[in-house]
């Protein structure tokens, strides 16, 4: 007479032992050029000053690079791009009356790309760890996520401030992990800048490039795992690569076992 068993192995790991090349745990994103268009806002309040005191108006293509290090950086560079020479007090001056303008009429204005709310609900219903790394100010990037109504999506926030220097430095994005409790092989960072690739570089962190963003050209962007046009190649991509807390259950092949010699 021959049993018939089946050999049933279940496989439960302790997530933090998962194969760490594929497994995400905490997404990490950048704010302008990444999840909110912000350029035009800012460079409209930037000129409304600038054209209001008698100087000269800047194309926003001219700006777009700045915008990168955060919102002074961006006047300092329309301050720059004047034919003639502005002096240092002037120049803080209007600088000044540019983030008031700005705060006024221009912050609760930018727009989400396309794609982010739907992104952050998917993310956040995989039970993934999100986070935002900007250098931005704290206040205003509070403002702007809970004009969006995303405010509540995030589980920490790293901004301008909050650590010695700023990005590209690995400094906000080593904070940040350390707040939500990842490792930089559990973590991928989403931005849209040199500036951010290298950030996500010295992090050790996996960089996702949205492509939709302020980089100059898509060398500037790497290295990264996925350049992006739109959060459902995001999505789709990241989901891919999210472990589940319990994995399948395997099973072998039948095999008879013969108990009568």
């Amino acid at each position: 007479m021959a049993i018939w068993v089946i050999k049933v192995t279940h496989y439960v790991r302790n997530i933090r032992f998962m194969n760490k090349n594929d497994h995400i745990r905490a997404v990490i994103f950048d704010v302008d050029g990444t999840m909110f268009d912000t350029l035009p806002s800012l460079s409209t309040a930037a000129n409304v000053v600038l054209v209001h005191a008698g100087w000269q108006e800047v194309p926003m293509s001219l700006l777009q690079s700045a915008l990168n290090e955060g919102l002074r950086p961006l006047f300092h560079k329309a301050i720059a791009l004047q034919s003639a020479a502005v002096d240092a007090q002037t120049a803080t001056r209007l600088e000044c009356e540019y983030l008031a303008q700005y705060l006024r009429h221009g912050l609760l204005t930018a727009p989400l790309f396309a794609g982010v709310s739907d992104a952050l609900m998917a993310f956040k219903s995989r039970g993934l760890k999100l986070g935002v790394c900007t250098n931005r100010d704290r206040a205003s990037t509070e403002a702007l996520l809970a004009s969006a109504a995303i405010a509540d999506s995030f589980d920490a926030i790293v901004s301008l401030g909050d650590t010695p220097l700023p990005k590209p430095a690995p400094d906000p994005l080593l904070l940040l992990m350390e707040r939500l409790d990842v490792s930089p092989e559990e973590t991928l960072f989403v931005g849209d800048s040199a500036m951010d690739a290298r950030c996500a570089q010295l992090s050790k962190v996996r960089f996702a490039a949205h492509l939709g963003g302020y980089a100059g050209q898509a060398g500037d962007l790497l290295p990264n795992v996925l350049s992006f046009g739109s959060y459902e190649q995001l999505t789709s991509w990241l989901l891919d690569h999210c472990s589940a807390l319990f994995p399948p259950v395997s099973f072998t092949s039948p095999r008879p076992i013969n108990l009568c010699h």
